[in-house]
């Protein structure tokens, strides 16, 4: 199908991972047909300019869809995290978009589509390593995802709350509606609120599970302790790892990843480890396991990989070897 092609070629041609084949085929399709042309145009104007806000961008690629016949449907009782099995792949939208209001993020964003016979479906997004993406659900709720997130949440909010599922870690700024809840469902725990603003870090990798609270209030029910509810306030910061769970206060760390910055306040390496990986995309094995519980604090924004390794040699004793896209450290 031709609305479909175009799409997918649209997608590659932003992304920068089109080949000169597929170019000719786009040009094709574009000088072919006023509707392709016009959406093209459209595109292209919006990159030209640095005031729009990010919805335009989304709007637009709503309405390719929609005429594609691209719902992005995924059955709502897959595994979040077997984004494998999905049967075409979109990189649909890689760039800046600036805005007084909407922060500034460089999205790197997969949508996947599959058939499914059951009413009920779930749009799945992913980010790719080392990319943030942002997105406007439904309801009005702005996500920000960081590097390797997995969200899903259906195109319609219906019923009584209005759920999503998150594996990775997101900002969520929740358009209030008293009547609907919002819940996000990770691994570890399911988030409930009405309307407000925080941060979820789950990533499967990694060893804890932090809610981060910054406006209104938000619950959260542990799923290994599912009778134990934990109440949030503004500035509440909730961790959960196989020793419990504890609350702490929020720093401004939390959130540093949404302005590309990696800061980390006595964190063990393994986890800071998970943390490089996927910012610089970079794989880490540590030679000597001892070296996993030691922990590091720093601050870091425009450097590379090899000058924050660097740097921890300074505070703490360890050596460490490139071979290819893997680091060693012994």
């Amino acid at each position: 199908m031709e609305e479909e092609l175009f799409t997918e070629l649209l997608s590659k041609m932003l992304s920068g991972d089109i080949t000169p084949d597929e170019v000719i085929e786009f040009n094709r399709l574009v000088a072919d047909n006023t509707s392709f042309r016009k959406d093209y145009d459209a595109i292209k104007s919006y990159w030209a300019q640095d005031d729009e806000p990010y919805e335009n961008i989304v709007a637009i690629f709503e309405d390719i869809k929609k005429r594609a016949g691209i719902e992005a449907k995924i059955p709502e009782k897959d595994n979040i995290r077997e984004i494998s099995k999905a049967r075409y792949t979109f990189p649909w939208l890689r760039t800046i978009a600036a805005a007084a209001a909407i922060m500034i993020v460089a999205v790197g964003l997969y949508l996947f589509k599959t058939k499914s016979v059951e009413e009920t479906s779930l749009v799945q997004l992913q980010t790719k390593q080392g990319a943030l993406a942002q997105v406007k659900l439904p309801d009005g709720t702005m996500v920000t995802l960081n590097s390797l997130s997995v969200l899903k949440y259906p195109n319609h909010f219906n019923g009584q709350t209005r759920e999503v599922y998150l594996s990775g870690e997101g900002y969520f700024d929740v358009a209030s509606d008293h009547s609907h809840p919002f819940i996000v469902h990770t691994e570890k725990a399911a988030i409930k609120v009405l309307g407000t603003a925080f941060n979820l870090k789950s990533y499967a990798n990694d060893a804890q599970f932090e809610a981060t609270l910054f406006r209104g209030s938000i619950q959260a029910t542990l799923n290994n302790e599912p009778t134990v509810t934990v109440l949030l306030k503004p500035d509440d910061k909730l961790i959960v790892n196989d020793s419990g769970h504890q609350l702490t206060k929020e720093t401004y760390a939390e959130t540093a990843w949404m302005k590309h910055k990696l800061i980390f306040k006595n964190e063990p390496f393994n986890l800071l480890a998970n943390s490089l990986v996927r910012k610089y995309g970079q794989n880490i094995i540590f030679k000597d396991k001892t070296l996993k519980s030691i922990r590091l604090s720093g601050e870091f924004e425009n450097e590379n990989i090899q000058q924050v390794l660097l740097s921890l040699q300074v505070v703490t004793k360890f050596n460490y070897k490139v071979a290819g896209n893997t680091i060693y450290i012994f």
